[in-house]
């Protein structure tokens, strides 16, 4: 660094010296108080900008992809000796469906590692996949692609008896599996799907009837693009009766699936697919939850599936909304919730019918339902053989499902009070008094009386669709505060998907699944599908101002 000075040729050597000193003192006064202004800026820490909340930005849609469940994972069939003895004496009938609501022509079905399938007019399927299968399809006049899809398995003997579905779902970083079990006589396969083109490195929560339960080297798995990982639970968390998943991905975002199987001896109590329900929060509303009558202790009674994952547990209040109106569940109108501990809420003792779960907590809670179906028992079971089926909570609103293929399929329309979705900061709010004691193993019919609900009716347009498009609309009417049940084959033949349209009601949103049966001679097959609701579209982009200060 030079110091500014004035000198001429003509100076003296004397001079030369003292213009030398001057400029060595210049540039060591210059030095200092650079250094200083240096110091100055480490010394001070930099002025932080005030948080500014984030915008939503509106965004172009981009293409869509949604990834299906691939085949079942079949049981390892070491040692096995005859056919009689055979732990899959049939093969599953495996197939995706799918179709696209504004037959726009670009929607594809593609296996991981194999090659792509395009749509016949407005559907398409693809049977017998030996891998989970990514559904993409282009933007429509700018709006985000109408597709749905769903992977169904339909098993009929052995160790995997039952029908097990699962929604083509979006990708994402954050998923909930609220489901399952690694108990001795459970199977629980955690699959991870990468249909991204970078790796995506996932850690891995797990929940279990004690709270945490540590997963060692199971905590984190990385997936590469356009492959799946496996994770055998059991294997990293081993006896857990009750589980929860939670799975947080970085890199890229991903799909997960649960394959859920039980067996008792030798007798298949039920095998499906957990799905992603909606992550932890104050109200949550688990649909489809469809049950026979049974009594208050049947231990093959529906169950509400319940988690507070954060310190400080929760406090909940359950309801559920039937047929015949709300039904207030004696012992649920306050249950509190230990942090971290998965509990299992027994729906024994409803009257038979389709209900609609509502939860409410004073902190954030994640749910789930488990139906079951009992059957007839087999040659070699010691009792009747059953099948159940895991419903995932879900948002309310419009949006689409693909029905499985060779299923009955039943809409259920849940129409929740407005009211009761919210962000739910006040926490559980009061209900009425309890209903009377159940007597003889049943809980209080709430249609007893034969007085149907008088209040508040929305109305809710279905509309199904056909390989070619639509082939039918219904409106039906939902009163507030009730669940109505509308079997597909009443929309017309032949449907692959149905939309649901609800109305534009200030006074009810709409929770909606479809439940899948499978109607056999020795008992029923089921499964819960979960729609892929409108509020999922990815149309916004939350941005916030940056925090870096600059330097002029």
């Amino acid at each position: 660094m030079t110091a500014t000075s004035t000198t001429t040729r003509t100076e003296g050597a004397a001079a030369r010296r003292g213009g030398r000193a001057v400029r060595v003192l210049s540039g060591l006064v210059v030095l200092g108080l650079a250094g200083g202004a240096v110091a100055a800026a480490t010394a001070a820490p930099a002025p932080r900008a005030p948080d500014v909340p984030p915008v939503a930005v509106a965004v172009d849609a981009g293409r869509t992809t949604l990834v299906c469940p691939g085949p079942l994972r079949l049981p390892d069939e070491d040692g096995a000796g005859d056919s009689e003895f055979d732990r899959v004496p049939v093969a599953p009938v495996e197939q995706v469906t799918a179709f696209d609501a504004a037959l726009s022509g670009s929607a594809t079905l593609t296996p991981l590692g194999g090659d792509a399938t395009s749509f016949d007019a407005g559907a398409a399927a693809l049977s017998s996949p030996a891998a989970p299968v990514v559904l993409r399809a282009d933007p429509v006049e700018g709006e985000p692609a109408r597709v749905a899809g769903v992977t169904s398995s339909r098993v009929t003997d052995g160790d995997l008896r039952g029908l097990a579905a699962g929604s083509c779902a979006r990708p994402a970083s954050d998923l909930w599996l609220v489901g399952g079990s690694t108990s001795l006589e459970s199977t629980a396969d955690l699959v991870v799907v990468n249909p991204g083109a970078t790796p995506a490195e996932v850690a891995v929560e797990l929940w279990g009837p004690s709270g945490p339960v540590d997963l060692g080297a199971g905590a984190t798995t990385l997936v590469a693009p356009g492959e799946q990982r496996v994770v055998v639970l059991p294997g990293v968390a081993a006896e857990q009766r009750r589980i929860a998943v939670h799975l947080s991905a970085a890199g890229g975002q991903v799909s997960a699936y649960l394959q859920d199987s039980l067996l008792d001896g030798f007798t298949p109590r039920g095998t499906d697919l957990v799905t992603p329900g909606t992550s932890p929060g104050t109200t949550q509303l688990v649909p489809g939850i469809r049950v026979p009558a049974a009594d208050v202790d049947d231990p093959e009674a529906a169950v509400l599936r319940l988690l507070a994952p954060a310190d400080g547990g929760a406090t909940a209040a359950v309801r559920l909304l039937g047929p015949d109106g709300d039904v207030v569940l004696p012992g649920a109108e306050r249950l509190e919730l230990a942090a971290g501990e998965v509990t299992d809420l027994s729906l024994g003792g409803l009257p038979a019918g389709t209900y609609t779960a509502v939860v409410e907590a004073d902190a954030p809670v994640v749910a789930s339902a488990s139906l079951a179906r009992e059957g007839d028992a087999g040659e070699l079971d010691e009792q009747p053989r059953l099948d159940r089926a895991w419903s995932a909570s879900s948002r309310a609103g419009g949006g689409l499902v693909a029905v499985p293929a060779g299923t009955d399929g039943y809409v259920t329309l849940g129409a929740v009070p407005t009211g009761d979705v919210g962000d739910g900061d006040a926490g559980p709010r009061p209900t009425a008094a309890p209903s009377p004691e159940p007597t003889q193993g049943q809980r209080p019919d709430p249609g007893a009386d034969d007085d149907a609900p008088t209040g508040p009716v929305t109305t809710v347009t279905l509309r199904a669709y056909g390989a070619d498009g639509v082939v039918a609309e219904q409106d039906v009417e939902v009163p507030v505060g009730s669940t109505v049940s509308v079997p597909v084959e009443d929309l017309a033949e032949d449907v692959v998907g149905v939309e649901v349209l609800p109305a534009d009601d200030p006074a009810a949103d709409i929770a909606w699944a479809l439940v899948a049966m499978v109607e056999r001679a020795d008992g029923t097959l089921l499964s819960v599908v979960s729609p892929l609701t409108d509020s999922e579209a990815v149309t916004q982009a939350q941005v916030r101002e940056g925090r870096r200060v600059g330097l002029d």
